[in-house]
């Protein structure tokens, strides 16, 4: 996979965290960090995930998109679970 793969793949993931943070706010600051890097690690287990398992459904280029958001929304959902004190 190419540094470009990445940098688009690290682009979306910030994007789709940014967005969820903002259809569900919080008062903390600290909760936005966190959306991020969730939707970071969420976009990278869903991509090599669907990698391993030969699952390839939308992509672009080297990247597997159709594993990679799905990843990142679980992640994204998951978070907000697990912090749900914290979000408020």
């Amino acid at each position: 996979m190419n540094p470009l793969a990445w940098i688009f793949g690290l682009c979306l993931a910030t994007f789709i965290g940014a967005v969820f943070f903002i259809v569900r706010p919080s008062k903390s600051y600290r909760m936005f960090g966190l959306c991020i890097l969730a939707s970071w690690i969420g976009f990278a287990a869903g991509h090599f995930i669907a990698e391993g398992t030969g699952f390839r459904f939308w992509t672009a280029g080297a990247l597997n998109l159709g594993g990679a958001v799905p990843g990142t929304l679980i992640a994204l959902v998951l978070l907000r679970l697990l912090a749900l004190k914290e979000w408020n």
